[in-house]
């Protein structure tokens, strides 16, 4: 994307995630240690005024406040005058798809007057209403109570108070709701509640009634509509604001595929912010593509993480590991029917609105000219239709003729729905028609769905369901797609590695590449570890096979704990995070059989399985033989995971693209999904170990004391993050836009174990991959690489190499991994 002359791109961005306990002034605290580290931007997440408490910022009251818990716009000015004093800028976090609207203590000014004038308010273009819904005509569904209307009105749990500003409102509990004007009776709460825009319900009806469009299934945070320029300026001001004044120098945007038009709010962007830098938050698929008309400069970088990730399975695996899961579960490795399954199951439940909304919209088309098509023949038409696409949107613009590409992704969902459901070809025929005819609001509602479905059914769904080798369940991941094809093959994961960044180096040589996110469902180094059971089959099953057999003691079979799918997780979380405590593994594990929707949910908790559960691990790791087997069995893998650590790494901060490092993952760490993987980080501790290290600004040259080995302490993952980050800062020549990328390939007995490339004639890395394999191999023997012609220097070791053919055991002698940068 282009850009003003002042437009800055980061060459490192750290990730910060902020809350009440760490703040700006928390941050401006580590910005030495930051600017040693040698990124380039700090990237904070959202900075703007939150709900009360809010651990995360996503759910935003206030637009045009920087969030005071966090610092206030004062607190900003100081963390931006303290980043720039060390040569450091600011990434943000920006929100536009919703707001806060139901939290408790929360004064959301546009939502209050909402609630309060209905739709006469001028805020209520700000959201997706639906004031015509035939279940709440001209009001808004508010799911809050916990239990009816009539049992919280007999307990009188509301009332209706003056405020002190001697204003009317509703009060339940925390919430406090406004009154419309002249409507107000203390004496008779019921009628008050009649007479209002807003219909108090219990919280479960809202996951079927809901009349306003939400983030996936939160009815807390409602849609907003960026497609009114008037909602878009009100909403973007202050961050342009900061923008335009140099505080802020680049943005993440969060979940564009929710709004209207992502490709027209991203130009309206970049046309108020003069091109500032601008990644999106777009989960890619395998075969899709970034739309190349957005104004953006990429993604958030889950493909690249999903991408290396297959670099460290072992192709041969693939069909051992799917046989001992089937064995094991009694399930088929195929994940197909469990993805189909997991989107039917959040279509008929949790996204019930979403689907009756859209079968309204249809069903009123149908009555112009098919008006034999019923609402309940359309609605499971609808529900075939949205399990079938297999992206999470096809970028239909309103006012446009839908491009070849998302042409083919409504009609291949469509294919697949009259296949799966022949008697209701004629309401499919309909969908396909509406979709695809032009402007309306159809098409916009069912890309804004698509979305949800793909996000729940199958990342919050299907990932914990199936389970053959979690490392590949993650966030834009493909569980059931083990890299099938050896090293040479077209196909392979390393061809598709050096392929795709090819591409990236070409058209969006700025995007972000990631290893670890808020949202990952689990670190880099339990991936990196858990991709080593890829290359010992066996020695996983036999595991496996004990640690169930020695679990058996703990388990509860009448609450129905284990079951094998369960368990199959269970041994993987241990062996990937281990070691960890049994309350980390309990709220793990509880949050992952109420994501599978299978034995206990959210809405519907089974306290005796999950007592059951907990009671398993508890339990299991007091257990002298469990835990014996298990630590004995977790130090095969720790130092083949750590260079397995080590070698993603490098990768992702030496590929093109502008690499970012999630808080505390410059050390080893082996967090699950959140809240786990938002813990304090200690930054004391590894400023003290940066120190130790020797890594000084423009030391590049120098050798560290002497390479870290792979320990406890990290020290081999900082050293590896912190002189490639201050490669990348100290000359972005060799990585940005002007950059080059070329393939490196290995030759010799053990070249499948080497991945290596070349940026721009002067930066070489050179990895080892299925390092298990690679030892019982013999290791390198005559294993080589040609370095282009020159004099190069080992970054991380020091050692200096000629140009021309190397011996793989040379570069590695010292240490794992090398970075090489050309020198005199």
């Amino acid at each position: 994307m282009g850009g003003g002359e002042l437009r800055v791109v980061p060459s490192g961005t750290y990730r910060l995630q902020l809350h009440l306990e760490f703040s700006f002034t928390d941050a401006a605290v580590i910005i030495p240690y930051l600017a040693g580290l040698g990124v380039s931007h700090l990237y904070l997440s959202p900075i703007l005024e939150a709900a009360p408490g809010s651990t995360h910022g996503y759910d935003v009251v206030d637009h045009s406040q920087i969030s005071p818990e966090l610092g206030g716009l004062g607190g900003l000015r100081r963390l931006v005058a303290a980043a720039r004093r060390a040569g450091l800028g600011i990434v943000v976090d920006v929100v536009p798809n919703h707001m806060a609207v139901l939290a408790p203590g929360t004064t959301n000014t546009a939502w209050w007057s909402v609630l309060r004038e209905g739709p006469d308010s001028p805020y209520a273009s700000w959201f997706d209403i639906d004031w015509d819904s035939p279940d709440n005509p001209g009001r808004v569904l508010l799911p809050l109570l916990g239990q009816s209307l009539a049992d919280s009105l007999a307990a009188d749990e509301i009332t209706v108070e003056q405020d002190e500003d001697g204003e009317w409102v509703i009060v339940y509990y925390d919430h406090v709701l406004p009154v419309a004007a002249g409507t107000a009776d203390p004496a008779d709460v019921a009628a008050t509640l009649d007479a209002q825009y807003y219909r108090l319900c219990w919280w479960r009806v809202g996951g079927t009634e809901l009349n306003y469009r939400r983030f996936f299934d939160i009815p807390s945070l409602a849609g907003l509509r960026q497609e009114d320029p008037d909602v878009f300026a009100a909403t973007h001001r202050l961050l342009i604001e900061q923008v335009r004044s140099g505080n802020l120098e680049g943005l993440r945007i969060d979940h564009p595929d929710g709004l209207a038009d992502p490709e027209e709010y991203l130009r309206q962007l970049a046309d108020a912010t003069g091109g500032v830098w601008t990644i999106v938050e777009k989960i890619i698929e395998r075969e899709e593509a970034l739309p190349d008309s957005w104004a953006c400069d990429g993604t958030t970088g889950y493909e690249t993480l999903n991408r290396i990730t297959r670099l460290f399975l072992d192709p041969v695996s693939a069909r051992p590991m799917a046989a001992l899961y089937t064995e094991v579960s009694g399930r088929s490795p195929d994940f197909a029917p469990v993805a189909r399954a997991a989107k039917m199951d959040v279509l008929t439940t949790v996204l019930r609105p979403e689907v009756d909304r859209l079968t309204g919209l249809a069903l009123a088309e149908a009555r112009r000219d098919r008006a034999d098509l019923t609402r309940a023949g359309l609605r499971e038409a609808l529900r075939e239709v949205l399990a079938a696409f297999e992206v999470y949107r096809a970028y239909i613009r309103p006012d446009g003729t839908p491009s070849l590409e998302a042409r083919g992704h409504v009609v291949r969902a469509c294919e697949q729905a009259r296949l799966a459901l022949p008697g209701r070809a004629s309401e499919i025929d309909l969908i396909e028609d509406l979709a695809l005819a032009g402007p309306s609001e159809f098409v916009v509602r069912f890309q804004q769905t698509c979305g949800p479905v793909m996000a729940k059914g199958i990342e919050d769904t299907a990932f914990y369901r199936y389970v053959p080798m979690v490392a590949l369940n993650e966030v834009g991941g493909a569980p059931g797609d083990f890299p099938a094809y050896p090293t040479g093959h077209p196909r392979s994961a390393v061809n598709e590695f050096h392929e795709a960044n090819i591409t990236t180096q070409r058209a969006w040589p700025l995007t972000m590449t990631t290893l670890s996110t808020h949202d990952t469902k689990r670190s880099e180094d339990v991936r990196a570890r858990l991709a080593v059971l890829s290359e010992d089959p066996r020695g996983w099953a036999d595991i496996l096979r004990r640690l169930t057999r020695l679990g058996e003691r703990h388990a509860d079979p009448e609450a129905g704990w284990p079951d094998p799918v369960t368990m199959y997780l269970l041994a993987q979380t241990l062996v990937g995070a281990w070691p960890i405590s049994a309350e980390r593994v309990s709220q793990y594990m509880v949050k992952a059989v109420r994501e599978a929707k299978l034995f206990t949910t959210w809405a519907d908790t089974d306290p005796a399985y999950e007592a059951a559960l907990t009671n398993y691990i508890e339990s299991a790791l007091e257990d002298e033989e469990f835990v014996g087997a298990l630590d004995t069995y977790v130090a095969t893998l720790v130092e083949l995971g750590r260079q397995n650590s080590l070698a993603q790494k490098l990768l992702q901060l030496t590929m093109p693209g502008v690499p970012d490092v999630y808080q505390g993952q410059e050390l080893w760490d082996h967090s699950l999904v959140d809240p786990d993987n938002r813990r304090p980080v200690n930054f004391g501790e590894r400023a003290k170990m940066l120190t130790e290290l020797g890594v000084e600004p423009g030391s590049e040259l120098a050798a560290p004391r002497r390479p870290p080995v792979l320990d406890d302490s990290g020290a081999a993952k900082l050293l590896v993050v912190a002189r490639s980050l201050r490669v990348r800062r100290d000359h972005p020549e060799w990585f940005g836009e002007q950059g080059t990328y070329r393939p490196l390939w290995a030759s010799g007995s053990a070249a499948e174990h080497v991945v290596a490339f070349c940026r721009t004639e002067s930066v070489v890395t050179v990895v080892p991959r299925l390092v298990l394999g690679l030892r019982r191999g013999g290791g390198w023997r005559d294993t080589t690489v040609t370095l282009p012609e020159g004099r190069w220097a080992d970054v991380l070791t020091g050692r200096r190499h000629d140009g021309g053919t190397a011996y793989v055991l040379r570069l590695l002698r010292d240490f794992p991994v090398s970075l090489l940068i050309r020198t005199p």
